[in-house]
């Protein structure tokens, strides 16, 4: 969800290469190189995506600095897709066969049937034309850069978005990325990546914490291997 709702859902990325070699300019550069191509209403495109501007969608960014809050900097991924529901493409199919003759009888009696080639393309060249005729769905989703800590928030969940996130992003930067889930510890992902012994003694050194007494394990045997006395009549 975009962040203007006030309810989202985050991924976050953390990126495997100094902050130091990683300028804003460089940055917006290979943002600018990788802008989407958006389809448009005659477009025979079936899908397209790339980086756009957070709000408005489009593929330009006029005043990137404007989009930088205090180490973050804010841009977009739009996904712009045609989509002919299969019924209906499959309905169509069938009645341009049905034009062209394809199963019917004949004055003889025999079965026309047109060849497997002719099918094709009558089916790609359908396709072509319904595909100029269907509006694009088109998707943004917040991406947030922070330039000190060198990690990137993505405001979805959903795996198909990450995936082309993930994809588009080693594209445009090609930088490795990791993805941090909830249950990761913020370990030093450098060392790790270099082959270096990472610090892990802050996280050696937690004390476990009992949920429960032996009172109350016991207590909660004895009710469960309670058993209940039903009067016979």
């Amino acid at each position: 969800m975009p962040i203007a709702t006030g309810s989202l859902a985050i991924k976050r990325f953390q990126i495997l290469s100094p902050g130091k070699d990683i300028s804003f300019q460089w940055i917006l550069e290979r943002v600018q190189k990788a802008f989407i191509s958006p389809i448009d209403l005659d477009d025979t495109r079936e899908e397209a995506s790339g980086f756009c501007h957070p709000f408005t969608g489009e593929a330009k960014i006029d005043n990137p600095h404007s989009l930088i809050y205090e180490n973050v900097f804010l841009f977009g991924m739009r996904s712009d897709k045609k989509k002919i529901p299969a019924t209906y493409m499959k309905l169509q199919l069938r009645a341009a066969l049905e034009a062209l003759g394809h199963e019917k009888e004949d004055a003889q009696g025999s079965i026309k049937k047109v060849g497997k080639k002719i099918r094709e393309s009558v089916k790609d060249r359908l396709k072509e034309e319904l595909l100029k005729s269907t509006l694009p769905s088109v998707k943004l989703t917040e991406i947030l850069w922070n330039l000190k800590l060198n990690q990137i928030w993505l405001t979805s969940a959903s795996s198909s978005v990450v995936l082309e996130f993930e994809k588009l992003f080693a594209d445009a930067f090609e930088l490795p990325i990791v993805l941090v889930n909830s249950g990761t510890a913020a370990l030093d992902f450098e060392s790790i990546q270099l082959g270096l012994n990472p610090n892990l003694q802050p996280y050696l050194d937690l004390s476990p914490v009992a949920l429960a007494t032996a009172d109350h394990r016991k207590n909660a045997y004895q009710n469960e291997k309670r058993e209940v006395e039903v009067p016979l009549f």
